[in-house]
């Protein structure tokens, strides 16, 4: 039996594949930042291991005796400092095999603040010689969820993607091919996206046709994004980010391309937007227009 730490387990896709590394039979270790956010786990709950990844004890003990750690960290100011805390015990834990959920485009200039701190990540982790599989999926399908409720009374969904297509990714798909690769072992570099490229017309069109609600994207401004951004709770480092992923990274069509690994790896086609709206549409139907804080 392999015993697999997954860092995030709280999160969008920890939480999925935890779950889907239990069904699997593997001891899995769910590493939760406090223990109420066990609860995201369900059922699994009695997997969760509080290792706040600001406590290098804490994390050190997570790690320590795992045969494979699944690292997917939350985007913050501490993100850096964070993953670093656990690839430094992976190191001196001998972990056999590190998958290190990561973005595209990582480099020292890279446009996002986001993108250069997984760099930095990325390069402390070949340093330290832990076998390790880098995975980075595009745009994941589940993040269209926390805009829902911007959605305005006659329809309108105003965010600043211009026209610029995504090859967006289910985090259910991301989760899958997550488990695949702690059964394979190490291999090459990943990026993982659907099989379809899609502007943010197109999926409120599909969004439309699930909902039964007439949705019409508009682009939207980037400055006033930011602000509602913020003002939803997000850190401002973050909020600004994000912003020029979409207004700038989105909207100039760098994330549109099409990559064939996650079929590969899942040996199955991707699932589809329209799926996705489909089993979301609750959401999108329900949700009413946000207020600042």
């Amino acid at each position: 039996m392999t015993t697999v730490l997954v860092t995030g387990a709280s999160g969008t896709i920890g939480s999925r594949l935890v779950h889907d590394l239990a069904a699997a039979g593997h001891d899995v270790r769910a590493a939760v930042r406090t223990a109420g956010r066990a609860a995201a786990l369900g059922d699994l709950a009695a997997l969760a291991v509080v290792a706040d990844l600001d406590d290098p004890a804490a994390v050190d003990r997570a790690v320590a005796g795992c045969d494979q750690v699944v690292l997917i960290a939350a985007n913050s100011e501490r993100q850096v400092r964070q993953e670093l805390t656990v690839i430094d015990a992976a190191e001196r834990h001998g972990v056999a095999h590190l998958i290190k959920l990561s973005v595209g485009g990582p480099a020292p200039d890279a446009p996002l603040v986001l993108a250069r701190d997984h760099y930095q990540a990325e390069q402390r982790l070949r340093a330290a010689g832990v076998p390790a599989t880098v995975v980075r999926p595009g745009y994941v399908m589940q993040n269209l969820l926390q805009f829902a409720a911007w959605i305005e009374p006659d329809g309108t969904w105003r965010l600043p993607f211009g026209d610029g297509a995504m090859a967006m990714v289910d985090a259910v798909d991301v989760a899958a091919a997550l488990a695949v690769l702690v059964e394979s072992g190490p291999t090459t570099d990943q990026v993982w996206t659907g099989a379809e490229s899609l502007t943010m017309s197109d999926a409120a069109g599909l969004l439309s046709e699930a909902t039964g609600r007439t949705i019409t994207y508009t682009d939207g401004d980037a400055e006033a994004f930011y602000q509602r951004y913020v003002a939803d709770g997000h850190e401002p480092r973050y909020a600004r980010d994000i912003t020029v992923l979409y207004d700038q990274v989105v909207r100039a069509g760098w994330v549109a391309a099409v990559a064939p690994d996650l079929a590969r790896v899942l040996g199955r086609a991707p699932r589809t937007f329209a799926r996705f709206a489909a089993e979301h549409a609750a959401e999108f139907t329900a949700a009413t227009p946000s207020r600042s804080r």
